[in-house]
């Protein structure tokens, strides 16, 4: 029970101090209309309206979510001083943003399970599988789909509390990543 309250009470009030922004039921296509992706969104999830990337939950933000971004390949990383550069094959990328995970102080105990080249719908990427413990000691996991197209990186993620909400979902994430379309595809 104690767990429980640990994880719902961030999440309430994640919600209501996010008033501002609105939540919107999600299912069906999605066209981001300022980063040039398309996706098909699962049923019943929620997402944060928001241009600035696309962000889903089902049950909360804390218990499991989708991360889809798109930024410009020359931009800062938030915790890292690596940087992307144009050219970088796919597993040169992985490592930066790895890294850039890794060096976030709210996390411990990183693990990479897997890295490697992946496609992502037909760009050349890759596919990174994180576990690590939050700032409560809850162990999460991780899902990375990344890749450079010209001057965007475009990366897909999920992620959620290893145990329980981690395979739940992760089907549901499978899906949404098949269906991404990047830079203007059909």
């Amino acid at each position: 029970m104690r767990a429980v309250k640990k994880i719902l009470l961030p999440v309430l009030a994640v919600l209501v101090l996010s008033g501002c922004a609105q939540w919107v039921r999600t299912g069906g296509p999605y066209v981001s209309q300022t980063r040039d992706i398309k996706v098909v969104l699962p049923e019943g999830w929620m997402r944060l309206n928001t241009d600035e990337f696309i962000y889903l939950t089902r049950d909360g933000s804390l218990l499991q979510n989708i991360l889809i971004e798109a930024f410009q390949v020359d931009e800062t990383l938030k915790y890292t001083k690596k940087k992307l550069r144009r050219g970088m094959l796919p597993i040169e990328a992985s490592e930066v943003i790895i890294d850039n995970i890794g060096s976030d102080q709210r996390i411990s105990a990183l693990e990479v399970k897997e890295n490697k080249s992946a496609r992502l719908n037909g760009h050349q990427g890759f596919r990174a599988v994180l576990a690590y413990k939050n700032q409560d000691g809850l162990r999460i996991k991780t899902v990375y789909y990344g890749t450079m197209q010209g001057e965007w990186f475009y990366g897909i993620r999920y992620t959620a509390p290893e145990r329980h909400y981690f395979d739940k979902d992760i089907k549901t994430f499978e899906k949404v990543v098949g269906s991404l379309k990047l830079q203007g595809q059909s």
